[in-house]
């Protein structure tokens, strides 16, 4: 009977621990959204920086049709976590009181939905929260959002210019015993820039790439927020763009300097030209290289390689790169 329990909680998306004496170890809950009042954590997750989905049906749609495959993809700090709800309190009840919750708190629902009569199709549209989460071992299904008449709904919060989504899937579970009991699935995921210049391009590759491409994008070289000082991470990518300097004596270059669309564009100009000519200063006081084969520029947001619309786009975007001049 072990093996139904998983079963049931893998056909909700998520996987989990077995045994509910009390919160899983290692989980809490997050600071934007409360649990259900006498509800135990049975799964957690927290990705600092990743990837889910979030279903959008159309609300207003008849139940039989609620089976379109439209969703949104997201990434952030991500967050996950499984509730089981005490015994006595209907999925319908938890539903709601999570909807009241988060429009109170300034959530914009962009749906929610009862599954009732939807028809299940597993397919990979129809991932809901937890699609390849795994608690010890145990890995999630690939299944409707709607198994067992679940509700879901999906929401979005304005803090400071950036969105923050979260989604709420409620259903029944069916234990061992005749005994029913809600189940709560949640995922939120908050604005966050990624990590970048975690690879350093080597001399090799960027003379190859001058070479082909007359460019190459470099994202190992740091700078504040707002601010045109080379930090001190940056040094091993200094240390190969001298090295393939010095290897090719007569070779010129521009140093292009290049932003997202967040802010002012002229700032921006400003900051991403201030940024192209630090980098110029560091290889001529640091490593001796010749001004004259070196030209700074920056060109702000005006060629971005990445949509702006996502942090992960901007997170592209904000680059130098080596030019052949």
């Amino acid at each position: 009977m072990r093996l139904l329990v998983i079963l049931t909680l893998m056909c909700l998306g998520i996987a989990t621990s077995v045994g509910y004496a009390g919160d899983i170890v290692g989980g809490k809950d997050s600071p934007l959204v409360s649990r259900f009042a006498g509800s135990q954590l049975d799964g957690f997750q927290e990705i600092g920086f990743g990837q889910g989905e979030f279903y959008l049906p159309d609300a207003t749609a008849p139940a039989k049709e609620l089976q379109s495959d439209k969703t949104i993809t997201v990434e952030g700090r991500v967050t996950r976590l499984l509730y089981l709800v005490q015994k006595g309190k209907t999925p319908l009840e938890v539903h709601r009181n999570f909807e009241m919750a988060l429009k109170s708190a300034g959530v914009t629902l962009k749906t929610s939905v009862n599954g009732k009569g939807a028809r299940w199709v597993p397919n990979k549209h129809w991932r809901d929260n937890f699609t390849e989460m795994r608690f010890q071992n145990v890995w999630a299904a690939d299944v409707s959002p709607f198994w067992q008449d679940g509700f879901y709904l999906y929401g979005v919060l304005n803090r400071g210019g950036k969105l923050l989504h979260i989604s709420v899937l409620t259903a029944q579970n069916f234990q061992e015993s005749k005994d029913q009991q809600a189940a709560v699935a949640v995922q939120i995921i908050e604005p966050v820039e990624m990590p970048t210049g975690q690879v350093t391009v080597n001399a090799d590759a960027m003379n190859q790439a001058l070479s082909t491409e007359g460019r190459i994008a470099l994202y190992g070289l740091f700078f504040d927020t707002g601010k045109a000082v080379i930090k001190p991470e940056s040094k091993s990518q200094l240390d190969e763009m001298a090295r393939m300097l010095k290897d090719n004596p007569v070779l010129k270059v521009y140093i292009v300097g290049h932003t997202d669309s967040q802010g002012l564009l002229d700032g921006n100009i400003t900051l991403s030209r201030a940024r192209a000519q630090a980098v110029v200063d560091a290889l001529v006081k640091t490593y001796k290289l010749d001004v004259k084969h070196l030209a700074a520029a920056g060109v702000a947001s005006y060629a971005p390689i990445a949509s702006n619309a996502s942090e992960a786009g901007r997170a592209k975007n904000r680059r130098v790169e080596l030019v052949l001049q």
